[in-house]
């Protein structure tokens, strides 16, 4: 049963969605809806599972990660022998997020590595435990990712707003191991206030808001979103992969920014695969979604040689922050 959300709960999610960190207060004042009411309302989004978590962003590029993306199509596995391999790959340290999904294939995950020895380890784990089970795996290279906010929660038009994005840096960070924790704990739960932080981390929570301070400042925290149960609320969340001609700037420019103006669309990256950027959508029928495909492949036919989706099911392990410690 799906849970219908009203035009409080979507002001609510919206500015969440901007900022999980805001407090009751803040939230309040930016929604118009009392303290009181505020603190119920998210409690029951957490009680009903509509929000999954409250996510930080963490620029891994920053601290010499690279994001390496592989998909999974199965072969003669029942629904338990799936889970086997989902539960396997969130145990992974270096995966930082893992999906179940419909389409071309069955399994997609992110890993965060320094090095692709890594990337080889995983997939020989992969295949030593599951080799019978997988029919064909694709891997690929996330060069750089954006990440838009939810506007189409309030009916409005994408904010022209820098989002969160990352791309590989040049000047890589060192976190020492407060910072560390820090980010730790902010990837397991952005929400987490200063006081709980302080009692977590040994320290005042004064030093916790002069490091997190610091951390934005270096451009390692960069933002933040809350992960949805779109089922819970009658949303599909798809991801379209866009096949291209040509990817010069001059070319693609008007693409993509045709793209980030859909406020539906909420990440878009540029990967080293098959195909060439990926575009996650959050729709309410599979008809939004046509419209959407139907409206950039008709005013894009001469970039766009090719598209195909897959529908993210749910994503058991979504975080921005992974230690290489596996």
């Amino acid at each position: 049963m799906n849970f219908k959300l009203d035009k409080k709960d979507k002001l609510l999610l919206h500015a969440l969605d901007s900022n999980v960190r805001l407090s009751y207060s803040q939230l309040s004042k930016k929604t118009g809806i009392s303290q009181e009411t505020v603190r119920y309302r998210i409690n029951n989004f957490l009680s009903q599972g509509i929000i999954q978590k409250f996510l930080t962003f963490i620029n891994s590029s920053k601290l010499g990660f690279s994001a390496y993306q592989i998909m999974l199509k199965l072969q003669n596995v029942n629904e338990e022998k799936k889970k086997n391999i989902v539960n396997t790959l969130i145990e992974i340290p270096y995966v930082s997020w893992v999906a179940n999904v419909e389409g071309n294939y069955d399994i997609a995950c992110i890993l965060s590595i320094k090095n692709q020895t890594d990337l080889q380890r995983v997939i020989d784990r992969l295949y030593a435990l599951f080799g019978d089970s997988i029919m064909k795996k694709n891997v690929s290279v996330i060069i750089s990712s954006q990440f838009l906010s939810r506007d189409y929660l309030i009916g409005q038009p994408r904010r022209m707003i820098k989002e969160p994005s990352y791309a590989p840096s040049k000047e890589i960070a060192k976190l020492d191991e407060k910072d560390e924790l820090l980010c730790s704990l902010l990837s397991e739960n952005g929400r987490y206030s200063y006081v709980e932080l302080s009692s977590k981390m040994k320290l005042s929570a004064d030093s916790v808001m002069k490091r997190i301070k610091k951390l934005r400042k270096e451009g390692i925290l960069t933002g933040s979103t809350i992960l949805l149960d779109n089922s819970k609320i009658g949303h599909l969340h798809y991801k379209i992969l866009l096949y291209l001609n040509d990817l010069s700037e001059k070319s693609i420019g008007g693409l993509l920014a045709h793209i980030r103006r859909n406020n539906r669309v909420i990440a878009l990256m540029k990967t080293l695969a098959e195909w060439d950027y990926e575009a996650d959508i959050e729709v309410e029928s599979v008809e939004q979604l046509k419209e959407f495909t139907m409206g950039i492949t008709s005013e894009f036919s001469k970039i766009i040689r090719d598209y195909s989706f897959i529908r993210i099911i749910n994503m058991p392990k979504y975080s921005f922050y992974q230690k290489n410690n596996a």
